[in-house]
């Protein structure tokens, strides 16, 4: 018995690395895909926008355009690709306000 009381004394240390690794480990990796599940929202956000004031409406108000800023913040610290800023460029560069519609009767 005491050969074994020895042996566990000795070998804590070794069992304790071992599992706080693996538990580090496992942190680690969902920290990893928490930031990619992040990213890929922010970037289905920033598409969503695009879509909507770029390809439909052809302007993009202020306050859409001061959302979009944060989020492509965001999007950018997550290291975002190239895409993301392609089309947060596009939305800046839109008018605020919608084209002025010419009189029909004229």
């Amino acid at each position: 018995m005491k050969g074994l009381v020895d042996y566990v004394c000795e070998s804590w240390p070794g069992w304790l690395c071992a599992a706080v690794m693996t538990v580090v480990g496992y942190l680690y990796a969902q920290v990893r895909a928490s930031r990619s599940g992040i990213r890929a929202l922010l970037r289905a956000e920033i598409i969503r926008v695009y879509n909507k004031y770029h390809d439909d409406k052809g302007y993009c108000p202020i306050y859409v355009k001061q959302s979009i800023e944060d989020i492509y913040k965001q999007y950018h610290a997550l290291k975002g690709n190239g895409v993301g800023t392609h089309l947060y460029e596009a939305i800046m560069a839109l008018p605020t306000e919608p084209p002025e519609k010419e009189d029909e009767n004229e």
